[in-house]
């Protein structure tokens, strides 16, 4: 299981992503993963800003947005331990035209999950 974060700021083009756009981005970040889409979900939040969730048959992948600050935060979640996330995000953080600043691995339990743990 792989567990990735990324801060990716100085989004140059965020206030011009639109939420297909993003989830456009997203898509295609889960056909590198060789990850199955199964449900979107798109929140826009007012004056500005979104979140928007592609559940994959493996986990998730997870975009949210502070235009204000040209700021996002992804959150990528698969069971496919043989992907590459850092590759894989390319295309979200090419269409904000962030940095990364940041990025984190989350351990999380193998499966499946010892008897008795």
């Amino acid at each position: 299981m792989i567990h990735a974060v990324y801060d990716v700021i100085h989004c140059a083009r965020i206030s011009q992503a639109s939420p297909e756009q993003i989830m456009t981005a997203m898509r295609e970040t889960c056909r590198l993963l060789g990850n199955t889409p199964r449900s979107e979900l798109v929140e826009t939040f007012q004056p500005h800003g979104v979140t928007c969730v592609l559940v994959l048959a493996e986990s998730h992948i997870v975009v949210t947005t502070w235009p204000e600050y040209e700021l996002a935060h992804i959150d990528v979640f698969t069971c496919r331990a043989d992907s590459d996330p850092d590759g894989a995000v390319q295309p979200i953080i090419a269409l904000l035209d962030g940095t990364v600043a940041s990025t984190g691995r989350i351990p999380r339990l193998p499966l499946p999950i010892p008897t008795g743990a």
